[in-house]
């Protein structure tokens, strides 16, 4: 699921993301097997329609992603300018069929999606796991959609080869985003992205 056009929701502009339309042709690219929902197919009531009614291993949403003071304003920006909620995060991902384990790995790939208050420590990576989701990956702030992209990418094409871990096939990604990335070398493009849950 993802957002590649600006977006306005409750007053707040959010920019297009260039690279968004890559990271998701990638993604689409390595889960042959994949249903896809963007722009304006991406919306809070598809969200909880399709996962409530189908069983994804994976689930990959890349778009903008705010945190604020009140549940009302953690949310992650979707099509038609809609917002999907921390509450409609936390009550879809609660419904979905086999709970425990049925989502084995939910890629939040937005800004923030990792930062959280006495609510919800881990923010919405965190209320993912209260939920029965087995990891979340999440970035601890903002972070470039054109690195992202690449970063991503090669966490998937890592993580398909066989015994390798989440944990693992997130750090070799970013490994070659030292190595082999110049332009994205500095910790400020590949670090801020965290796994947690079941690393495995």
């Amino acid at each position: 699921m993802g957002l590649t056009q600006a977006a306005e929701v409750d007053t707040q502009k959010f920019r297009a993301l260039g690279s968004a339309d890559s990271e998701i042709q990638a993604v689409k690219q390595i889960f042959p097997k994949h249903k896809d929902f963007i722009d304006q197919e991406f919306a809070p009531d598809t969200f909880g329609k399709e996962l409530g009614n189908e069983i994804y291993p994976v689930v990959h949403i890349v778009t903008h992603a705010q945190f604020g003071t009140i549940p009302e304003d953690t949310f992650i920006v979707t099509g038609k300018n809609k917002k999907l909620t921390i509450d409609k995060l936390e009550s879809t991902l609660s419904n979905v069929p086999g709970k425990a384990n049925a989502i084995d790995l939910l890629a939040l790939t937005a800004c923030d999606t990792a930062l959280g208050d006495d609510r919800a420590t881990l923010g919405l990576a965190g209320v993912a796991l209260q939920t029965g989701v087995k990891t979340a990956m999440a970035s601890l702030w903002s972070v470039r959609d054109e690195s992202t992209a690449i970063l991503v990418e090669d966490f998937y094409r890592n993580l398909q080869k066989p015994g390798t871990t989440k944990a693992e096939a997130l750090q070799k990604a970013q490994i070659k985003m030292i190595t082999e990335q110049p332009k994205f070398a500095s910790p400020s493009f590949w670090s801020p992205f965290i796994l947690i849950g079941n690393w495995v």
